[in-house]
């Protein structure tokens, strides 16, 4: 179905085609490329529509939006769909959308009358006339600064009139992401993956932050492996190999950790961070952990 067949160029037209899929079946169209013709472009992409479902036997609308920026006659190419029914066959429907028409605007020359074209006329500038756009371009400039200000603050949940404070340093944030951890009780509710997922993604991150290594984008062998030359004691080095290849069991070889394992995994990553953060005073160095 063609709304209409004599346009104007610049105007869009829709066509319409109505197939009836019986049980089971689907109905795909070929991939379009534009221009779909020599003069004619496809407006979006097609549309498929169910206007009817009956006894399992569905009817499809299916619809092109097409435009044309070249005045004449425009032979539009039968356009394949695929079939497809329940036993497998695949028929081919063609769409025959036929021949548009595309016009353009005709002037009346009887009573067309050209003029010249005037030159424009100058005034020159004022400073009093400069005022208001420069005013209005340092508001404009406060007002973007402060939308910026508060849609970070929100981001990051500050107050927005408090003050900004420091961030904590990383090796705070990964201690208190751990403690969290251990609180979940994930292991314990038949989490382990997630429970050692969430425990490596937090040394990575602290590893990314105190030895200047893309942890993230690294296997356990080549973090490893970066930190031989880290200066980092013997026994927390072998305490994290310990962990990391753990981790690495537990969730690529579906390993099932002992109850002591999974006890030890979140003590292992805080007594590393903190044999290995220096800071002036770690908050959990005396804690038992």
């Amino acid at each position: 179905m063609i709304q209409k067949d004599t346009l104007l160029i610049g105007d869009q037209v829709t066509l319409s085609f109505k197939t009836r899929v019986p049980k089971g079946g689907q109905l795909f169209l070929q991939e379009l490329q534009n221009p779909i013709s020599q003069g004619v472009e496809l407006v979006g992409r097609p549309k498929i529509d169910t206007l009817s479902s009956a006894g399992g036997e569905m009817e499809l609308q299916t619809s092109f939006t097409l435009t044309s920026f070249d005045s004449g006659t425009h032979v539009v190419p039968p356009i394949a769909a695929y079939l497809q029914k329940l036993d497998g066959s695949v028929d081919t429907v063609m769409f025959d959308p036929g021949t548009l028409e595309f016009t353009t605007i005709q002037i009346d020359t009887t009573s067309y009358r050209p003029f010249d074209v005037k030159d424009q006329m100058n005034y020159p500038y004022t400073v009093k006339e400069f005022l208001p756009w420069f005013g209005g371009l340092i508001l404009l400039a406060a007002l973007i600064w402060g939308a910026i200000r508060i849609f970070r603050r929100l981001k990051a949940k500050r107050s927005l009139f408090m003050p900004e404070r420091e961030p904590d340093p990383p090796y705070i944030m990964a201690l208190r992401t751990l403690e969290q951890i251990r609180n979940e009780k994930l292991w314990q509710n038949n989490q382990e993956k997630l429970y050692y997922t969430k425990i490596t993604d937090t040394l990575r991150e602290y590893m990314e932050s105190q030895f200047f290594i893309q942890a993230m984008e690294k296997t356990s062998a080549e973090i490893l492996a970066e930190l031989k030359g880290k200066g980092i004691e013997k026994s927390s080095f072998e305490s994290l190999k310990e962990l990391l290849e753990l981790s690495d069991m537990v969730k690529f070889a579906k390993y099932r950790a002992t109850e002591l394992e999974n006890e030890n995994a979140v003590p292992v990553a805080i007594r590393f961070i903190n044999v290995t953060c220096q800071p002036s005073e770690s908050p959990l160095k005396n804690k038992e952990v």
